[in-house]
């Protein structure tokens, strides 16, 4: 220290003799030394200069201004830097206090703040906001506002009077009313279709006003200074474009843009209740984490479009044109023009009613013309040009649109017409990865949005609450530490004043004046005397008597089927009788409401909520009685619905999708809002863009020139078309108005509104469903009135329950056959064990061996039934087989039969029986055999593909016909001696215990049946031959995949039979009032000549066209529309149709075209009633339905959950550790591609292993993506040649790429499955490009090499590693694929069994709808392509139309050619259960796809969420083959800190690392060496903490990775890093004490004999440590 006293030397500090301050050559004032020292001496100046911001920048009073460097000085500057780390660290990780967010009240223990306060600036509540420099305003309602204390727009400070009276101004309330109120009115005055003669004043007003709130805004906010300034609000931002563009277009004329203002509206969803903006705001958070979904679902779609372009470019084009030419019919006065010719619309084929030409192809599968014509590619494209693949963005747009399920039929209808039914391959693929798995990560995506947006604000507002409960807590031990102090009396006081403050609260809960309660309280309380006050006693318990509630239950449900017996027509007396019983219902009703109010007095009966409801119900029913004979209250027979839901008064205590429902109104309320919200503003948008379009350009999409249906010239049609588009039709008005306004426009604003409401809105219904599940309970086992009632009933009959003894009994058997249910256990199968080993705990070494291989969980699931011998445990395999030689087969009956006929029991050791047992022995090992199940299944597949073969053309095929005969009788043999051999084996007592045995009991007796009543020579066994197609479901318990899911569905089934019940409930409603509005006012006049309906001012009415048919008009007749509402059961189906959104259009048209009953309608007579179908598609379809699917995907998460039982057993931490684990072990090191040594091949190999050279090769694909998108179906020559030479240089390109890829890599290039993928594509790409005219010519179409060339667009999917996002979603793929085939395939299973069926019942159906020459149940072929084309988005209701008809549509006296069928008549209830089962089921499966993806996203999801996932191992293994590349899964200890320092997050440890990795004591073999697993769990305690708990399991992963790689059984520990490190450390000082030792007598002069001379010394070289301790 003494040097730093040394007098220092400045640069005039001796030479200068001044004693004043100077200044330097900066012309600065500076102060000498001395001067400094006699100024800091000062404790006052000192203390003023310490006040100011320069008193950090001056040192200490009382020290020299400079100091030399010393090492306290490198400790002090360390010192401050850590402390201003911790500053910064504390600020950051200090939060927000969200109750004092801007926009909340204020919290209710900072009390109300003084009146004089309010509306003015007040200093900084929040922590984190006051070293921010901002201000707060409480406004009226204790809102907090908050603002930025700079000045605003650098002039206004924040106590300026012009910002106080601006920020007075927008806080308060009526600023925000008044303004809303503003937007509301220009928004209805844009939307009006009045316009009075203001002209242009009212846009100047409402432009002043925004203008103004502007102005405000900033003046109060500052313009974008500031984090909380005008321009940092999103909202603001909209404001200032609006009003920019408003001030332009009143100086420059701007076309359409005026339809921006309506996004104002908008702006309600910043000012409403919470509820909303969380709606609001997981639709922001949806759109952010759309970005890799949308990147993907291009990608897709655009590989699918290439596909499409190369298969069917130009193919829709293809027409029947008469041929040959009549040339008589032609004008010769001028020269013959072929392509005119073609071309005229009047030489093409037009089927009935249609507006485009027949289609055809020149393939075999393809359609035919008719005769007379012939199939030439000529004219448009169907559907105004807009429908086909002639270039790439139709065959995108084309893609996109069978991907949403929008008119797919359609399109697949014409494809397959014009190309052949082969094709039809293409669809099914698109189908099943575009809709079921893109569409549905989407939903998964926004579903995990609006979840974690719930679950987050629900965790904020328990965190809330438990701070509020403290600081009541604290409030309260106040006050009793207070009140310890006084005396008695005041003790009385405090118990007075506690009282008088409940009061208080009590009071403040009221919202309404005390005045009012008073008044009701002396009113409303009917106690007038104590006579009367028994008489209310007695009243009270008669009503309160459960017997009360049943029999009002009782009288609901008769009036429910009293309301559903209505339909037309109806008799007289039928008519009164339902009006007697609607008098009867409401008399009760006013009775039941009338014994409550005298019970319990109306103060109290009004304070329930169900009684509420009861007296709106009497009140509507008493109305209606009143006013039932005035005209114009039809609506009110409507009304008596309301008494349904008085069923579910009783029904919701004990049903848990009510509860749910209940639950979710709220929630759906506010979606709702949003819809409406987001409806309106698109479908102002499109009147305000497209309306003058429709009305100007009409003729272009309407004959008679008159505005079709759909259409954008009002409000109201426009918000329709809207809806419309939000259910799934939106193609068709899109064509609409891309031919009235231009396709570009048209294009993006669908594909916005797309995006938006179908893809994101729409989707939120199942997210408020599934939220809905999670924050519902059970339903409560307490016994409602309705369940006392019957309980008595059944004591007074003397069966009463023994609910309490057996009740934990009943509660094991229902686990068991969930159980049972999901894994197929035989019931001979001891439950116990299986069970046993589902629920130990996974922190075992037993259970933890099994994880690497197959999880316990997933052993027990796949135990076999005894019907099926295929499902082997993997792990227990040999087991099977050594316990298979000593297993005795069981007892064949139980021990009931034994008693009853002791006969039956032998003696096995001798005689008879011993040859009985050999027999059963035998039998038992040949159906356990492998062989005999594989021969089973084969048999199976046969039998069911010869059932394919029997269409209406086998009669007509005699040789056939006895082959399938015969064949058949085999089929039959073979599966009764495989029941009889199984009953043998298995015993009657295990077979008939077993559901999949009865299944195939089932099916063989059907065989059996339909043989014997072949023989026997019976009749009319069509329905017995079709039956026979259930032998596919044998199949069921001989595939895994198929059965878990068939299991799963099953278990499933009492909550779907609750939600099934629930949604019948709901259309039971809609289904009632849609007979009250339309029963017997769908008939129609038709003129079957003309194919028209006859005009209201022709014929008005039932009897004028009767009259017509009187006066011998045949072709007159008086129809009705075959699905109707005239009564309730057509009512439903009608519905069904409706909430499928298939053939909707058409009933939707004749319910808008009703008048009165029996007379004609006419167009859109009463246009109000499609809002009637609004409201049923939003509670009937978009919110009901999603509670199927809310029930299978907690049923699938329940019973796993039960599978993974075992996990119970451990704690959050030890989960994540056992994850992790098993992650770990499923990993090992891989060995890299060695570097050849040649060195021209060593280039090449460096060359094509460059991460450069891999982009470069993507970029070449997608550049030659590119190309093929430019193919265009009219391209000219010049341009085909340019393609083709484009096409030849990127094949050559990619040959040379393949080629030196070969040639580098050598024999490894094989040992890559992307490489082999490359090779074969591009080796059928040259041979495609040099051999297509000779492969055209003598085998096959050029076109499939075009389409397998496309294959190598796949090859982009390399480069993924880099993008961590679109590699989880295909991760989500690959971990759902095995699911989603098995759905697939259970799917197809589905369709074969309905196809079999439809042949043989509706094979003669005659032609019509959606079912012609191609489409039908004729043949096989034709039934599976019909029925894939009426799933339930599909058009099932144009299959079902033909079945439905009756005669005079169809002859039931027809002869089939070729056949002994008679008719071609319908069977419209057996094609009402056909197609309303297949809907049903086939929305299950659509169902089960989408709970497979949700499920699988949100797992993956949740593992990306976790400390350490799977990339990060992946991670760890690419980083070591850099270190081990000989994959010895050994590296060096000195490279063991170079390794973990080129790791990523959350597993590396950065240098410097040494004591870290010291502190790890991570095992040493010989050498030096330190194992990769040994590293891998080191790093993997460090991220997840280590603890004792899980050394078993680290031991066991450990044990299971040598078995697997034995290549470290021979390696044991020497040494450890910890160990190392300290022989280090001592040879370290062992080499110094000993040089020091030499060095000493060179000191000294001296040297001892035989030392080393200091100069040798130094040379001599520092020996490893290793070296040194073997010498020690």
């Amino acid at each position: 220290m003494e040097e730093s006293r040394e007098p220092t030397r400045g640069t005039g500090g001796c030479c200068s003799g001044r004693s004043g301050p100077v200044r330097g050559s900066s012309g600065r004032l500076r102060l000498d030394a001395p001067q400094l020292r006699r100024l800091l001496g000062d404790s006052g100046v000192h203390a003023e200069l310490q006040n100011t911001r320069m008193a950090r920048l001056l040192p200490p009073a009382g020290t020299e201004v400079f100091r030399r460097l010393s090492p306290a000085s490198l400790q002090e500057m360390e010192h401050r830097q850590q402390e201003e780390e911790e500053e910064r660290q504390r600020r950051k990780e200090q939060k927000i206090k969200v109750e004092l967010e801007a926009g909340k009240p204020l919290p209710f223990f900072y009390g109300d703040p003084p009146p004089e306060l309010l509306s003015t600036p007040l200093e900084e509540l929040d922590p984190y906001y006051q070293s921010q420099k901002t201000f707060i305003v409480v406004a009226k309602g204790n809102v907090v506002h908050r603002f930025d204390a700079a000045p605003s727009c650098f002039l206004l400070g924040p106590l300026s009077g012009v910002r106080t009276a601006a920020i007075r101004l927008l806080v308060h309330p009526f600023f925000s009313v008044f303004m809303m109120v503003t937007i509301l009115l220009h928004f209805v005055l844009m939307a009006s279709s009045w316009q009075p003669g203001w002209g242009e004043a009212p846009e100047y007003v409402f432009t002043a006003v925004y203008l103004f709130e502007v102005v405000v805004k900033v003046l109060s906010r500052g313009f974008c200074v500031g984090r909380f300034s005008f321009l940092r609000d999103p909202w603001n931002w909209l404001d200032s474009v609006l009003i920019v563009l408003a001030c332009v277009r009143f100086c420059v004329t701007l076309v359409n843009l005026s339809a921006l203002r309506t996004f104002r509206i908008l702006q309600f969803l910043s000012t409403v209740t919470q509820g909303l903006k969380t709606t609001a705001g997981a639709l922001v958070q949806s759109v952010k984490r759309l970005g890799d979904v949308m990147i993907l679902t291009v990608f897709f779609l655009s590989v699918f479009a290439l596909i499409g372009l190369q298969l069917f470019m130009g193919n829709l084009r293809h027409k029947c044109v008469i041929w040959p030419i009549n040339f008589t019919d032609i004008d010769t006065s001028k020269p013959f023009s072929f392509q005119e010719y073609i071309t005229n619309t009047t030489n093409q084929y037009y089927l009935p009613g249609q507006l485009d030409a027949l289609l055809c192809g020149n393939s075999s599968d393809a359609g035919m013309c008719p005769e007379g014509f012939t199939c030439i590619k000529a004219g448009n494209n169907p559907n105004y040009g807009f429908t086909n693949f002639d270039s790439f963005g139709w065959a995108f747009l084309s893609a996109f649109r069978l991907m949403t399920w929008d008119f797919w039929e359609n399109l697949c209808m014409l494809t397959l017409r014009s190309a052949g039914k082969t094709y039809v391959i293409f669809f099914m693929i698109i189908t099943f990865l575009g809709s079921f798995y893109l569409l549905n990560l989407i939903l998964a995506v926004v579903v995990m949005a609006y979840t974690e947006l719930n679950e987050g604000i629900a965790a904020e507002a328990k965190r809330k609450e438990d701070e509020y409960n403290q600081i009541l807590k604290a409030l309260k031990k106040r006050e009793k530490e207070a009140a310890c102090g006084h005396s008695a009396s005041a003790e009385v006081k405090t118990h007075e004043q506690g009282h008088t403050a409940v009061d208080e609260k009590e009071k403040d809960r009221r919202t309404c004046p005390s005045c009012c309660y008073d008044f009701a309280g002396g009113v409303l309380k009917w106690n007038c005397c104590g006579c009367w006050r028994q008489v209310k006693q007695r009243l009270h318990a008669f009503v309160m008597n459960p017997f009360f509630d049943l029999g009002i239950t009782i009288c609901m449900i008769v009036n429910t089927i009293f309301l559903a017996m209505e339909h037309y027509p109806m008799t007289a007396a039928f008519d009164e009788m339902l009006c007697i019983g609607n008098l009867v219902f409401t008399g009760i009703l006013v009775a039941e409401m009338l014994l409550k109010l005298l019970a319990m007095d109306p103060y109290y009966y009004f304070q329930v909520g169900w009684n509420i409801f009861d007296s709106i119900v009497v009140f509507t029913a008493l109305l209606e009685l009143v006013l039932a004979d005035v005209s114009g209250f039809p609506l009110l027979r409507s009304f008596r619905l309301l008494r349904v839901f008085k069923l579910v008064k009783s029904w919701l205590p004990h049903s848990r999708p009510w509860k749910i429902i209940k639950n979710s109104l709220g929630a759906l309320a506010n979606l709702l809002l949003v819809l409406f919200i987001v409806l309106i503003i698109f479908a102002e948008v499109g009147r305000q863009l497209f309306g003058r379009s429709y009305q100007d350009c009409v003729c272009k999409i309407s004959y008679d020139c008159e505005l079709p249906r759909w259409h954008m010239n009002d409000l109201y049609h426009a918000f329709l078309i809207m809806f419309r588009a939000l259910c799934g039709e939106w193609i068709e008005t899109m064509w609409d108005c891309m031919e009235v306004a231009g396709q570009a426009q048209c294009l993006i604003f669908y594909m916005v509104f797309v995006f938006i409401c179908k893809l994101l809105v729409a989707n939120l219904f199942l997210a408020l469903v599934l939220s809905a599940f999670r924050n519902t309970p059970a339903a409560t086992e307490e016994k409602s009135n309705m369940q006392i009632a019957m309980s008595r009933i059944w004591t007074l009959l003397g069966k009463s329950h023994a609910e309490p003894e057996h009740a934990g009994v009943d509660k094991k058997a229902e686990d068991r056959k969930e159980y049972l249910a999901l894994t197929s256990v035989a019931s001979d199968q001891p439950s116990s064990d299986a069970l046993a080993a589902v629920r130990v705990p996974l922190a075992t070494d037993d259970d933890s061996d099994d994880l690497m291989e197959k999880d316990t969980k997933e052993d027990f699931h796949k135990q076999p039934s005894v019907c099926s011998t295929m499902m082997k445990t993997p792990v227990a395999a040999e087991k099977k087989e050594e316990d298979l030689k000593s297993r005795q087969p069981k007892d064949c009956c139980d021990a009931g039969c034994y008693r009853c006929c002791p006969w039956l029991d032998v003696d096995v050791s001798r005689g008879p029986g011993k040859v009985w047992l050999h027999l059963r022995k035998t039998c038992f090992s040949i159906v356990e055999h492998t062989s005999f199940e594989a021969f089973m299944t084969v048999v199976i597949l046969l039998s069911c593909g010869v059932l394919a073969f029997e269409d209406i053309y086998l009669e007509q095929r005699p040789a056939l016909r006895a082959i399938l005969e015969y064949t058949e009788l085999v089929f039959t043999y073979i599966f009764v001696t495989e029941m009889l051999l199984k009953w043998v084996a298995y015993g009657l007592r295990a077979y008939f215990t077993n559901a999949w045995c009865w299944l195939d009991f089932l099916i063989v007796n059907v065989s059996v049946m339909h043989l014997t009543a072949s023989a026997l020579g019976f009749s009319g066994i069509s329905p017995l031959r079709s039956l026979r197609a259930l032998r596919s479901l044998k199949t069921l318990c001989r595939c895994e995949g198929m059965k878990v899911v068939a299991g799963a569905l099953v278990g499933a089934i009492p909550s779907l039979l609750q939600v099934l019940l629930v949604c019948l409930t709901i259309w039971l409603i809609f289904g009632i009032m849609g007979v009250n509005l339309f029963a017997g006012k769908f008939h129609y006049c038709f003129n079957e000549t003309s194919e028209e309906y006859f005009h209201r001012e022709d014929v008005g009415n039932k009897s004028e066209c009767l009259m017509l048919v009187g006066m011998d008009y045949h072709e007159v007749r008086w129809k009705n529309i075959r699905i109707n509402f005239d009564h309730i059961g057509m009512a439903y189906l009608a519905l069904l149709q409706v909430a499928t959104f298939k053939g909707w259009m058409d009933i939707m048209y004749a319910a808008v075209d009703t008048t009165k009953i029996e007379d004609q309608p006419f167009y859109e007579a009463n246009p109000y009633m499609y809002l009637y179908f609004v409201l049923f598609a939003i509670f009937g379809s978009l919110f009901t339905l999603q509670l199927f699917t809310g029930v299978i995907i907690e049923s699938f998460r329940q019973q796993k959950a039960k599978l993974e039982e075992a996990d119970v057993f451990m704690t959050e931490s030890q989960r994540k550790y056992h994850k992790a684990m098993k992650k770990l072990g499923s990993k090992k090191p891989l060995k890299p591609v060695p570097r050849p040594q040649n060195a021209c091949q060593g280039l090449v190999f460096d060359l094509v292993t460059n991460k450069w050279f891999e982009i470069f090769v993507a970029v070449m694909i997608c550049l030659s993506m590119v190309v093929l998108m430019l193919e265009t179906d009219d391209q000219s020559e010049e341009k085909e040649v340019i393609l083709y030479w484009m096409h030849f240089f990127f094949i050559s390109l990619f040959t040379v790429e393949c080629c030196l890829r070969i040639f580098g890599l050598r024999r490894h290039f094989f040992a890559d499955c992307w490489n082999i993928l490359d090779f074969v594509v591009i080796l059928m790409s040259v041979v495609g490009l040099f051999l297509a005219d000779l492969i055209e010519k003598y085998f096959i179409s050029p076109v499939l090499f075009r389409v397998v060339r496309l294959t190598r667009v796949f090859l982009v999917l390399r480069l993924i590693r880099f993008t961590k996002g679109i590699r989880m979603l295909l991760g989500t793929l690959k971990k759902s694929l095995p699911a989603l085939l098995s759905v697939g395939v259970l799917l197809f299973l589905i369709m074969f069994i309905y196809s079999i069926f439809g042949m043989y019942s509706f094979a003669y159906v005659k032609h019509g709808g959606a079912t012609d020459d191609m489409w039908n149940f004729e043949t096989f072929g034709n039934s599976i392509i019909s029925l894939f084309m009426s799933t339930v988005t599909g058009t099932w209701d144009g299959m079902l139309f033909p079945i439905m008809s009756t005669p005079p549509d169809c002859d039931p006296y027809l002869g089939n050619p070729g056949t002994s069928v008679i008719g071609d008549c319908g069977k419209p209830t057996a094609g009402i259960v056909f197609f309303s089962s297949y809907v049903i089921l086939t929305f299950l499966m659509a169902i089960t796809f989408i709970t497979i993806v949700l499920e699988s996203y949100r797992e993956l999801t949740e593992e990306r969420a976790e400390p350490l996932c799977e990339d990060d191992f992946d991670m760890f293994y690419e980083n070591w083959q850099r270190f081990d590349p000989a994959a010895s899964q050994f590296i060096q200890y000195s490279a063991l800190s170079d390794f973990c320092d080129t790791l990523l997050h959350p597993l590396r440890i950065p240098k410097p690392n040494a004591v870290k990795l010291m502190n790890m004591d991570l095992p040493l073999v010989s050498g030096d060496k330190i194992h990769c697993l040994d590293i891998l769990l080191a790093l993997t305690s460090e991220v997840l903490g280590d603890s004792g708990e899980m050394d078993d399991l680290k031991a066991s992963v450990k044990e299971r990775f040598m078995a697997n790689n034995p290549s470290k059984v021979s390696y044991e520990p020497v040494s450890s890093t910890r160990s190392k490190k300290q022989e280090e450390e001592a040879a370290s000082v062992i080499q110094r004490a000993y040089k020091k030792h030499q060095e000493e007598p060179r000191k000294q002069g001296k040297e001892e004999p035989g030392d080393i001379p200091a100069e040798e010394d130094e040379k001599l070289p520092v020996l490893p440590p290793a070296e040194e301790q073997s010498i020690a």
